[in-house]
């Protein structure tokens, strides 16, 4: 595993922290092996009822180190091509299935630049707290190559086609004010308070019963894809499940006796 990519679990949370600051936290192949280990542990970690992914320094993530990509433009064609392919399948779409595929809710806290492989990441979050300074970008058009980390996908679904069409064929940055009107955060705050509002929110997360927040994730992710008919029914066998677990009955108990309930399971 990475040192530049850790997760720490400590008081039901499970914190993942990028950390190469000095290069604006852009990925090497290394640290996106050491991800794809730690979410394929967070998806079976019940000590963990919620992730949040962030950054040290001043940016979230510069995308895929530069560096590296650079070199594909003194091989063949055929060989760029199939560098592109295989990064594809053995690493870059195989962490946005780990990320979509984590039971807990995900909150991504970011400031500074958010580009290419960043977006992923903030894009696959659920919820996502965000710096003022916050400055997310997708230019693969400029560099000569399409999106492909899976913004094709997540995008047009976070903020409409015609806006995805603009960050995607224009290449502007947008900004934090603009990132929060369209939909891409949740919430902005002063560059200095990033860590306290992600706690707060953290915190809220927590108040409810582990249980039943992961099924009400999986619930609105099945309405991307369910038909109506489709979603009543995934409606009515979550509930169901929620109110057959001991979360549900420790709530109604905390209900009768007017106290806050106590989560007693994941």
């Amino acid at each position: 595993m990475s040192d530049q990519v850790t997760l720490h679990i400590a008081d039901r949370v499970g914190w993942i922290t990028i950390d190469r600051p000095e290069k604006k936290n852009a990925f090497t192949q290394e640290m996106m092996k050491g991800l794809l280990e730690i979410l394929g542990r967070l998806e079976h970690e019940k000590a963990a009822e919620v992730v949040v992914v962030r950054a040290a320094g001043g940016d979230f993530c510069s995308g895929a180190d530069v560096g590296a990509l650079s070199q594909n433009g003194q091989s063949t064609p055929q060989d760029r091509a199939a560098g592109f392919e295989r990064a594809l399948d053995t690493t870059i779409q195989p962490l946005l299935r780990a990320w979509l595929n984590l039971p807990q809710p995900v909150i991504a806290s970011a400031r500074g630049y958010v580009i290419g492989l960043g977006m992923q990441f903030v894009l696959a979050a659920d919820l996502v707290v965000a710096s003022r300074t916050s400055k997310f970008l997708l230019n693969n058009v400029k560099l000569g190559h399409v999106t492909d980390h899976g913004e094709s996908w997540l995008l047009p679904r976070r903020i409409g086609p015609s806006k995805a069409l603009e960050m995607c064929l224009v290449g502007d940055v947008l900004s934090a004010a603009d990132a929060e009107r369209f939909g891409i955060a949740n919430w902005l705050t002063d560059d200095a308070d990033l860590e306290t509002k992600t706690g707060e929110i953290v915190a809220k997360l927590l108040r409810g019963a582990p249980f039943a927040l992961r099924q009400a994730k999986a619930l609105l992710r099945d309405s991307a894809v369910n038909d109506f008919e489709q979603q009543m029914q995934a409606e009515r066998s979550r509930v169901a499940a929620c109110a057959a677990s001991d979360d549900f009955a420790e709530a109604m108990q905390a209900l009768q006796a007017r106290r806050a309930p106590q989560p007693v399971s994941a």
